[in-house]
C-alpha cells in the first residue's frame, strides 16, 4: 500500500494516504487533484517513515518560529543557542538570526550580542528598542536624593554662680561644635532578591 507525504519546504500540509489496491481507481482523480496542488514525494511503506517525515517538518517549523527567542537556562544552553555575553559573530554564520536582530546590534558583516550578565529583562514595544543593556545595579545617594529633614543642635550653656564675677573666657562661649559624622558613602545595591540563569538567544539548528 503506498504512502505519500508532501515535500517539506514552504507552507505545505502533511497528508498520509493508505489505500487498498482495489480502491485505487476510485481515488485516482482525487490523488491527481492533490498532486496538482501540492508537491509530493514518495516515502517508505512503514509508519516510522511517516513519523520521521512529520518530525522533520515540525522541527523545521519550530526552528524558524523560535529564531531570535531569548531563554534562561539553568544548565549550559544546547547547540543552536548563543550566550548573551557580549560576543561578536559573523552574519554569514547565522544569517537567519542576523536578519532579525535590531539594527543597533549590527556592524558591517558582524553582529554583537548584548552582555546580559547581572541584567534583568524588561518590556519594550518595538524590537529595535530591545536588547539594549542600560541602568545600574547600584546607586550612590546624593544630598538631593535624601528626604527633607532637619538636625537639632543645642549649644552648651554657661552657668555663672552668684557672687563676685568670675573670670570668663568670653571667646569660648558659642564656639561652633560639630554634631558628629557617620556613614561611609558606599553604593546601595538596588536589586531585589534573585537567582541566576544563563541567558541565550536561539540562532537556529546547526
Amino acid at each position: 500500500m503506498p504512502r505519500h507525504t508532501p515535500n517539506l519546504t514552504g507552507n505545505k500540509i502533511i497528508r498520509a494516504i493508505s489505500v487498498d489496491v482495489a480502491l485505487m481507481p476510485h481515488v485516482s482523480d482525487a490523488i491527481t487533484a492533490l498532486t496538482n496542488l501540492y508537491s509530493w514525494v514518495k516515502i517508505g511503506d512503514d509508519v516510522n517513515d511517516i513519523i520521521d517525515e512529520c518530525k522533520d517538518y515540525i522541527e523545521q517549523w519550530y526552528n524558524n518560529m523560535f529564531i531570535g527567542a531569548v531563554y534562561g537556562f539553568a544548565v549550559d544552553p544546547p547547540v543552536g543557542w548563543l550566550l548573551l555575553d557580549g560576543s561578536t559573530y559573523a552574519k554569514v554564520d547565522y544569517p537567519e538570526l542576523s536578519s532579525l536582530l535590531p539594527s543597533h546590534l549590527i556592524s558591517g558583516d558582524n553582529f554583537t550580542l548584548p552582555d546580559a550578565t547581572d541584567a534583568f529583562p524588561y518590556g519594550v514595544q518595538d524590537h529595535n528598542n530591545g536588547m539594549i543593556v542600560t541602568g545600574s545595579n547600584s546607586i550612590t545617594l546624593t544630598e538631593a536624593q535624601l528626604p527633607p529633614h532637619t538636625h537639632t543642635y543645642t549649644p552648651p550653656t554657661l552657668t555663672i554662680p552668684a557672687g563676685p564675677p568670675p573670670q570668663v573666657n568670653v571667646a569660648g562661649i558659642g564656639t561652633p561644635t560639630d554634631t558628629g559624622s557617620a556613614g561611609s558613602g558606599d553604593s546601595v545595591d538596588i536589586r531585589p532578591k534573585r537567582f541566576g540563569l544563563v541567558f541565550a538567544i536561539y540562532a537556529g539548528r546547526e
